[in-house]
């Protein structure tokens, strides 16, 4: 029976090839496995005799992409086909959730295939099984022989409950695929009426889920290759684990079972089971007795059963063990480089490497740890909300544009050291902003770096409703990796607040400095008016120095007017009067700028001076964010509840689709500072900056 496991958030499949002897089932497994990807196979275990021959059965795990949040792996098996051990075909079958029967097509194999779909449907009912009911293809194989029996006459003899069958020729890999996918079509159709929680993917048939899954795992629906084609030998398999050696050995000093050894290479055989990697397990069968000497105990017949059944249940547990133990060999390498990839960018973080091009890596290891195809790393933002600092699988991050959703995911995922699950069905901000995405998102992990400190990152994972999401073990590494990367982000954030304190003490120093000088310019401007106009109002006075002084008048006034406005500013006074709002953009208006004027919001109560400061200071951080001076801006004005909103935004989005959001420098604070001289505010978000001012 299918094995569900929610804790690890996997379905355990078993699939049982069954058929009469040298009818193909280890040939179709040993396809199966040379051409799955190397991710996607574990190992195969094969139990055989000493003539070579499986008795026992082929152990091929193979994993795939499941649904509903779940991960598939396939257990797939074939029974042995001579007579002596069908008790042993009777145990595989136990727990099985669907069948293939190979059947051979020779003529003179007729009754062989007859007798082994009986005993077949006698093993199902002894489990408790409905052959009726339980999803079964039936392959028929070796079409490529001299005489066959037509598919027709295979179909009217065996295939009863008129199933799908498959004809194949399994030597050339030619049905095999074909039938593994019809095979695991019927089996998640069946899984999904009896579990509603194993729905596939919504809207998409069973077979279409299956043929993509093929797709996956062998990248082709449909095989066909020559048998005789040299093929690169692969390396021999791995030792056998010590503590399955000790096992063995115990039973090999009863003389029941030999050590594991690997299967000796033939001449001439390039077949597609000796170029697949897989792992051999040996019978050694018992002398027979000698002549005249008696066996106490039980009859023969009754030790052969035995020996069976003990052999049946030593090399199930040993091929699960091993492969088992395999797995958390290659995850402990797998989870050895993760850390080390992450130690890998403290380092590079605290030489100084951009976090954009240091973190991208690390969002990948992480992203293939938590099975997610799209993610992003937020970093905080001093004043703002956090940006990503890198992406995987979007151009922009889904959240972000947010402020509810955003806050939502770090209340609730940032709070804890531990990777945390939010749900889109949980919050309608978020899932507003999850619905608007492409692919469409159900929940997303965050996966904190955190420090005493405070949260110095967060590794934000997407998931669709049907993408499988990690189990405890994942989550748990996936805790590791913030460990080692968390305190370079936080002494980077140090050295950065550190140097911005610095550089505020200087614009300190530097401004008290100007202050002063600003007086004096002040002074010397209102004094040289005064002479100007008391030498005008000689009476000897030149014509020419009459016209000039009156050419000059007038720049000197505004030089006057912009010292004191700023003066006045310094000591957070203003002076206010009625401005056109047009007058204050004139500046801004170029070639290269757009606007859209509200007649609502023709004037403002405000200082003129700084309001053109303030505005210059927004044009240029705009275009320092799209990386380039020349940016092209948009300005928009409107009137809203007795307020005057003038909005600068980039008319294109620079390359890469994202605007760089920088930390707020001197402009962006000064023109925050002058808004809030006015009653009014400034909002700053990536793409547009907004004045909010009193109208007049």
């Amino acid at each position: 029976m299918v094995e569900l496991n929610h804790r690890d958030r996997t379905i355990k499949v078993k699939l049982v090839y069954y058929g009469p002897p040298l009818c193909g089932k280890t040939t179709n497994l040993q396809v199966l496995h040379q051409r799955a990807g190397a991710k996607r196979r574990g190992e195969m275990i094969s139990v055989n005799s000493a003539q070579d021959r499986t008795i026992l059965f082929d152990l091929l795990p193979l994993k795939t992409p499941g649904f509903r949040g779940f991960d598939l792996r396939l257990q797939i098996l074939a029974v042995p086909g001579q007579a002596m051990y069908a008790a042993t075909r009777r145990l595989v079958l136990k727990g099985a959730d669907s069948l293939v029967f190979v059947a051979n097509s020779a003529l003179d194999r007729w009754e062989e295939n007859l007798q082994s779909l009986r005993e077949m449907t006698r093993n199902l009912v002894t489990h408790h099984l409905d052959p009726e009911e339980m999803p079964l293809v039936f392959q028929y194989n070796k079409r490529d022989l001299p005489q066959v029996l037509e598919t027709e006459a295979l179909d009217r003899g065996l295939n009863r409950r008129h199933t799908d069958a498959i004809p194949a020729v399994a030597i050339r890999g030619e049905g095999v695929v074909e039938t593994f996918v019809t095979a695991l079509a019927l089996t998640v159709q069946d899984l999904a009426t009896r579990y509603a929680i194993l729905d596939v993917k919504e809207g998409l048939p069973a077979r279409q889920w299956a043929e993509e899954t093929a797709r996956d795992l062998f990248g082709t629906t449909s095989l066909s290759f020559d048998p005789d084609e040299p093929r690169t030998r692969p390396p021999a398999p791995s030792p056998i684990p010590r503590e399955l050696r000790k096992k063995v050995r115990a039973e090999a000093a009863k003389g029941e079972i030999t050590p594991p050894v690997a299967a000796p290479a033939k001449k001439n055989d390039e077949s597609p089971r000796k170029t697949a990697p897989y792992t051999v397990v040996r019978i050694a069968p018992q002398p027979p007795a000698e002549a005249g000497e008696r066996s106490p105990g039980p009859t023969a017949d009754a030790r052969a059963g035995e020996l069976v059944e003990t052999y049946a249940e030593t090399s199930a547990q040993l091929g699960e063990a091993l492969a088992e133990m395999r797995e958390d060999r290659d995850l402990a390498l797998r989870r050895l480089e993760d850390v080390r990839r992450s130690m890998e960018a403290a380092q590079q973080v605290l030489l100084g490497t951009p976090l954009d091009t240091a973190l991208d890596p690390v969002l990948s290891r992480m992203a293939g740890i938590a099975g997610a195809g799209h993610a992003a790393f937020w970093v905080p933002d001093p004043g703002a909300p956090p940006r990503a600092a890198a992406l995987r699988g979007l151009s922009t991050d889904p959240v972000l544009g947010s402020a509810p959703a955003v806050r939502y995911v770090l209340e609730n995922a940032g709070r804890e050291s531990l990777p945390t699950f939010v749900f889109a069905k949980d919050n309608p901000h978020l899932a507003e902003r999850l619905a608007e995405a492409s692919p469409r998102f159900a929940a997303v992990l965050g996966v904190p770096f955190r420090t005493p400190g405070g949260l110095q990152g967060m590794g934000a994972f997407y998931y669709a409703a049907d993408t499988a999401r990690p189990g405890a073990t994942a989550l748990k590494h996936l805790a590791e990796i913030p460990r080692a990367l968390s305190a370079a982000l936080e002494l980077v954030a140090t050295l950065q607040t550190v140097k911005a304190a610095e550089r505020a003490l200087e614009l300190a120093l530097a401004g008290s400095a100007s202050l002063q000088g600003l007086e004096d310019v002040v002074r010397a401007i209102e004094e040289l008016r005064d002479r100007l106009g008391e030498i005008r109002k000689k009476p000897d006075v030149p014509p020419w120095f009459v016209q000039h002084f009156t050419e000059l008048a007038p720049a000197l006034g505004s030089a006057l007017n912009d010292g004191r406005s700023l003066l006045a500013f310094s000591r957070g006074e203003i002076q206010r009067d009625s401005v056109y709002v047009e007058d204050l953009l004139a500046e801004l208006h170029t070639p290269d700028v757009t606007s859209e004027l509200d007649a609502s919001a023709e004037t403002v109560n405000a200082d003129a001076t700084l309001l053109r400061v303030a505005l210059r200071a927004m044009a240029d951080e705009l275009r320092a964010r799209a990386g380039g001076n020349t940016a092209a801006l948009a300005i928009r004005t409107r009137g809203e509840a007795g307020r005057v909103h003038v909005s600068l935004r980039l008319q294109e989005p620079p390359e890469g689709g994202a605007t760089r959001a920088l930390s707020p420098g001197l402009g962006l604070g000064l023109a925050r500072r002058i808004a809030e001289l006015h009653n009014g505010a400034l909002d700053d978000s990536t793409v547009e900056l907004t004045l909010a001012l009193p109208g007049s």
